[in-house]
C-alpha cells in the first residue's frame, strides 16, 4: 500500500471523477461522511473489508487500490473486451434479425401467392445452413464449439440436400450427396477433433479408415441405384487406401522421419506401380500395359513412364532410408 496522502489524493480524484460528494461516496460504502474524509486528507486507510465495495463503486481494480494508481494497461484490456462483445453481439444478432426478417416475409409471401407453403422450406432450410457458418450456432454452447460448429454446419447442410431432393423427387442422390460432403468433412475435421483427445496421435488413421468405411458406404448406395461389381469396387479401394493407411502406421514408430519417408515412398512406388496390374485382375482389361522398351516410346509409353517412375520412387527412397540410418547411428554414437 502506498501512502496515506497518496492514497488519499488518488480516492478523492476518483470520488470527483464519478462526480459524488463526500456524503454521496459515504451513503454508497455504508460508512460516515466522516470516514471518507480521513481517507482523502491521508488520515487512515479504510478498513480491508471495504475493499471490494470502494472499487466496485469507483470502478477501479484492486491492482489501482493498492498501488494507488491508474492501471492504464488493464483498463486497455477492459476497454478492448468491452468493445469486442459489442462487435460478436452485433455480429449474432444482426444476421439473426435479418435471416427472422426474411423467413417472416418469404412465410408470408408463399401463403399469399400460392395458398400453400410450398418453396418457403427451401428458403428455410437453406437460410438454416447460411445461419450455421455465419453467425453458427456456437454462441448458444459454452465448449467445444469446435466440435459444435463441425456438426450443425454438416446436419444443416444435409438438411438443405434433402430438402432440395424432396422438391425434384431425386431421392436417389441425396445419401450420395451426404456421404460425399460427409467424406470431405472427415477429411478436415476429424484429425483436428481428434487432436484435442487423448487419440491425437491416432488421429490420421482414424481419418483414413473412416474414408474408407465411407466410401464402401458409397459404393454400396450407387450400387442400390445403379447395380455394378460391388465387390471388385471395393477391393480396388481398398489398395488405393492401402498406401495411406500404411504409411500413417509407419508414422506411429518413433524412429527417424528420413527413415520413415523412405519406408513409406518405397511403398507407395510399389503401390502405384502394380495398380493398372490390380485393376486389369479385377476388372479383366486387356493390353499389356508393362511392356518396356526405351527404343519404342509409341506402343510402350506406358511401361517405360512406369519403370521410370517406380526407378525414380525407389532411388528416392532409399536415399531416405540411407540419410535415416545414418542421422539414427550418429544418435546413437552420442
Amino acid at each position: 500500500m502506498t501512502d496515506k496522502k497518496t492514497f488519499g489524493s488518488f480516492i478523492k480524484a476518483k470520488r470527483l471523477e464519478k462526480n459524488y460528494s463526500q456524503k454521496d461516496l459515504a451513503e454508497l460504502l455504508f460508512v460516515t461522511e466522516g470516514a471518507v474524509s480521513k481517507w482523502e486528507r491521508g488520515i487512515s486507510y479504510p478498513d480491508i473489508t471495504l475493499v471490494s465495495d470502494i472499487c466496485r463503486v469507483l470502478d477501479i481494480s484492486e491492482h489501482e487500490f493498492i498501488t494507488a494508481s491508474t492501471d492504464t494497461e488493464t483498463r486497455k484490456i477492459k476497454h478492448e473486451a468491452k468493445i469486442f462483445r459489442k462487435i460478436r453481439g452485433a455480429w449474432i444478432w444482426i444476421p439473426t434479425i435479418l435471416y427472422a426478417i426474411t423467413l417472416v416475409v418469404c412465410f408470408i409471401c408463399n401463403l399469399a401467392v400460392n395458398h400453400t407453403l410450398s418453396w418457403f422450406f427451401i428458403v428455410l432450410s437453406s437460410l438454416l445452413c447460411a445461419y450455421s457458418f455465419i453467425p453458427t450456432f456456437t454462441w448458444i454452447f459454452e465448449k467445444q464449439k469446435f466440435l459444435v460448429f463441425t456438426v450443425t454446419t454438416y446436419v444443416s447442410i444435409a438438411l438443405l440436400l434433402f430438402t432440395c431432393a424432396v422438391y425434384t423427387n431425386g431421392m436417389y442422390w441425396f445419401m450420395t450427396s451426404c456421404i460425399g460432403v460427409l467424406m470431405g468433412y472427415v477429411l478436415v475435421f476429424l484429425p483436428i477433433v481428434l487432436s484435442k483427445t487423448k487419440l491425437f496421435r491416432y488421429r490420421f488413421i482414424f481419418s483414413f479408415l473412416s474414408e474408407f468405411v465411407l466410401t464402401v458406404l458409397l459404393l454400396l448406395n450407387v450400387n442400390v441405384w445403379y447395380p455394378f461389381s460391388l465387390a471388385r469396387a471395393i477391393a480396388i479401394t481398398a489398395y488405393g487406401f492401402l498406401p495411406l493407411i500404411f504409411c500413417t502406421v509407419v508414422c506411429l514408430f518413433d524412429f527417424d522421419g528420413f527413415l520413415k519417408a523412405g519406408i513409406c515412398t518405397l511403398f507407395t512406388a510399389v503401390i502405384f506401380y502394380f495398380t493398372n496390374y490390380v485393376a486389369g485382375l479385377l476388372f479383366g482389361a486387356t493390353g499389356n500395359q508393362y511392356q518396356v522398351d526405351f527404343n519404342d516410346w509409341e506402343r510402350c509409353i506406358n511401361g517405360n513412364i512406369y519403370l521410370l517412375c517406380l526407378l525414380a520412387l525407389s532411388l528416392l527412397g532409399a536415399a531416405f532410408i540411407a540419410v535415416g540410418i545414418a542421422r539414427s547411428n550418429k544418435l546413437h554414437r552420442k
